[in-house]
């Protein structure tokens, strides 16, 4: 596997592009607005965040949808098929995730213009990680990952919600055992840590950035109980909320302090 070329497009409405015999290696294409692919002999849309992998030869048009297009873009070449014999080769793929995406392809265009002796090797598995990645949104389409990354992200922005097994399993109609075993198998953790950590992160948020209480932080993060949040708040960070909200004044008074002296 060789990345021959690679980058990041942006074009303005009416941007197009026509090639009947497309390239003589792989095109993989992440799109980042939405935009008009033409496959199965019609002109169909797809949103932000989408990946498309062209075979060699295979031909591709796509457009603009709206005042702009843009997307990073990857010339990959390969001995052998890419992947697998069914893949859709040439349609968009809505990403679960796209920012992962994103944020790998800027470590891998980073990686394609630098000088460094490890180049080649850091880019192959690079690449490799990223049709890794784009092969595992296939096999996750139809199933009932995105319905568990909604809870997820539902989690996370709001902490304070009386999150519970039951609950989130009925959400999804799911037996609770079940609903267990897909949260671990889909995100490598357990309901109840992402639940806990969750709410230890809006915890630090509110005692970095509020003057409230730390009952009422507790309470604001979804805590019944100041000592259990207390509790929980030292095994996740090792310290007290009392001593994390001193610690970090101490850091900006000592900030503080270096800017006068530079002055």
């Amino acid at each position: 596997m060789n990345i021959i070329r690679m980058g990041e497009a942006a074009h303005a409405g009416g941007f197009k592009v026509l090639r009947e015999h497309g390239y003589p290696h792989y095109l993989l294409l992440i799109t980042k607005t939405p935009a008009l692919f033409e496959y199965e002999g019609e002109w169909r849309k797809a949103p932000a965040g989408c990946a498309l992998l062209f075979r060699p030869g295979q031909r591709h048009s796509y457009t603009a949808l709206g005042d702009a297009y843009s997307d990073f873009w990857a010339h990959i070449q390969s001995n052998s098929l890419l992947l697998y014999e069914g893949f859709p080769f040439g349609r968009p793929i809505p990403l679960a995730a796209p920012e992962r995406f994103f944020a790998l392809f800027s470590v891998m265009l980073g990686e394609f213009f630098s000088a460094r002796r490890t180049r080649e090797s850091v880019l192959s598995s690079l690449c490799s990680a990223l049709v890794e990645m784009l092969s595992s949104e296939v096999e996750l389409k139809g199933t009932l990952f995105y319905s568990f990354l909604s809870l997820r992200e539902d989690i996370f922005r709001s902490p304070e919600c009386e999150w519970t097994a039951e609950g989130a399993a009925a959400r999804l109609n799911l037996s609770k055992g079940y609903f267990h075993t897909l949260y671990k198998q889909y995100f490598g953790t357990t309901f109840l840590l992402d639940v806990i950590v969750s709410r230890v992160q809006a915890a630090e948020d509110l005692l970095s950035s509020s003057q409230e209480s730390v009952s009422r932080i507790a309470e604001r993060c979804g805590y019944l109980n100041e000592e259990h949040f207390i509790r929980q708040f030292s095994q996740f960070t090792g310290t007290t909320p009392h001593r994390y909200r001193l610690k970090l004044k101490s850091q900006g008074a000592g900030k503080s302090s270096e800017s006068v002296r530079e002055l």
